[in-house]
């Protein structure tokens, strides 16, 4: 048992604020806010750390297995457009993913996100060279620094049939190890998705197959669709359909659902995914990156997420470009819908965490926090969250994070063996770029 005594609640959406007050946790979950609560629990431990705590922070598509893309010194082709792109720089850098590499991934990667206040990650995976066990190998970065994660591979038929069919077993394996850890009595903090690739990297056999792992695992599909017009067109040309009623045909759009980017789907593809309660994850760094346009229709959506795409796990950071481009864009949307974003991405962890409840800094939730060292010069009020979000605040004033009631980053102090997993990633990362120069 523990008491967080006279901190100020911080609820990004709907933007509130409280007077300083305790938080009671008993094991993984509040059981209580209120005054004086370390009279009440006079045996549990006590911790003031002051500022403001928030529910911890929740990136809901990304890419561990680029961690170390950061700074990459590897020569590439100049790219015309993004599917060249992806064959001259990502579809190499996943190629060139082994064992050790991955590893040092998910260490880097989960590392970067507890120090960022965000206390769980979807990953959506590729290393078509390391299939089998990569998402065992992925988990131990989640597990070693202690964030929530739902895992996937990415299935593809861009490396053949045998790669196709392994990344759909890889899926399959993995969920079905999380199900007897859970049935053997455990409380697995990484859950399992049904990962893909894009639409138009998988034909019509390996969606089947995709489906039968749904349906076999009772996951959703986590899927990158529509993030450049090419694909939306190949669905048409090649199977005559949308994307989104191919997928739904093959019994893929569901409420586990999760839909990366979708810049180009159509107006009754957006209606589609309402109706069968799907999540829509916008990238909007990745998409300025790429190149490949903006999603105007994202406030559409009634599940609408916020990821990264593998830059990185700042989400305010990420929150504040969506909100600034959606702005450049000519879009009327406040701060405060964008937070809504970020603050749906507890709905599509519940969904994969079944009994558990995310999101708030309330008895009966999680204990997934974030602590906050920030002294705004104006008054931080329920009214006024946004524009704090917006242009003052910032994850570098990250001071805690607590995942399942333990603390992971103390004071900015890790309390995991940080500079271990840089260095590891350091030298990793040369084996990385010299795999990667190999790779043609």
């Amino acid at each position: 048992m523990q008491v967080i005594e006279n901190v100020r609640i911080l609820h990004f959406h709907p933007g509130s604020v409280s007077e300083p007050t305790d938080i009671a946790i008993d094991g993984r979950i509040i059981v209580e806010t209120g005054k004086a609560l370390a009279a009440k629990y006079p045996d549990a431990s006590r911790e003031s750390p002051g500022g403001y705590v928030s529910p911890g922070l929740v990136c809901s598509h990304n890419h561990f297995y680029s961690a170390l893309a950061r700074g990459l010194s590897v020569a590439i082709a100049p790219s015309k457009d993004f599917a060249q792109q992806l064959v001259n720089l990502w579809w190499r850098l996943d190629r060139a993913l082994d064992e050790g590499i991955v590893r040092a991934s998910g260490l880097a990667g989960a590392a970067d996100a507890a120090a960022m206040g965000v206390t769980a990650v979807v990953d959506h995976h590729a290393s078509p060279e390391f299939i089998g066990g990569s998402l065992d190998v992925l988990r131990e970065g989640f597990d070693t620094v202690g964030i929530r994660g739902v895992l996937c591979y990415e299935a593809t038929d861009r490396n053949g049939r045998s790669g196709a069919d392994a990344g759909v077993r890889e899926n399959v394996r993995f969920a079905d190890a999380v199900d007897a850890e859970r049935k053997a009595g455990g409380d697995p903090m990484v859950e399992a998705a049904i990962g893909a690739h894009a639409p138009f990297t998988v034909d019509d056999r390996t969606m089947a197959a995709l489906a039968a792992a749904c349906s076999s695992t009772g996951r959703g599909l986590h899927i990158h669709v529509a993030e450049d017009k090419f694909d939306a067109v190949d669905s048409r040309y090649r199977f005559g359909k949308d994307i989104c009623v191919r997928l739904d045909e093959a019994g893929l759009l569901g409420p586990r659902t999760i839909l990366g980017h979708g810049l180009f789907l159509t107006a009754s593809e957006v209606e589609l995914v309402n109706e069968r309660d799907s999540f829509i994850a916008h990238n909007a760094r990745s998409n300025m990156n790429n190149f490949v346009g903006y999603n105007d229709k994202i406030g559409q959506y009634r599940n609408a997420v916020l990821g990264t795409d593998g830059i990185g796990s700042d989400m305010l950071e990420e929150a504040n470009f969506a909100f600034f481009k959606h702005h450049d864009a000519g879009g009327a949307m406040w701060m405060d819908s964008f937070l809504g974003m970020l603050q749906n991405g507890n709905r599509l962890l519940e969904r994969y965490f079944p009994g558990k409840r995310f999101g708030r800094v309330e008895a009966g939730y999680e204990a997934d926090l974030a602590f906050w060292d920030y002294d705004p010069p104006t008054p931080l009020e329920g009214g006024n969250v946004a524009g704090h979000a917006a242009f003052g605040m910032s994850s570098r004033m990250v001071a805690s994070t607590m995942v399942g009631g333990k603390f992971i980053v103390k004071n900015r102090k890790p309390l995991f063996d940080a500079r271990a997993i840089a260095a590891m990633g350091r030298s990793e990362t040369r084996r990385l770029w010299q795999r990667m120069e190999e790779v043609r």
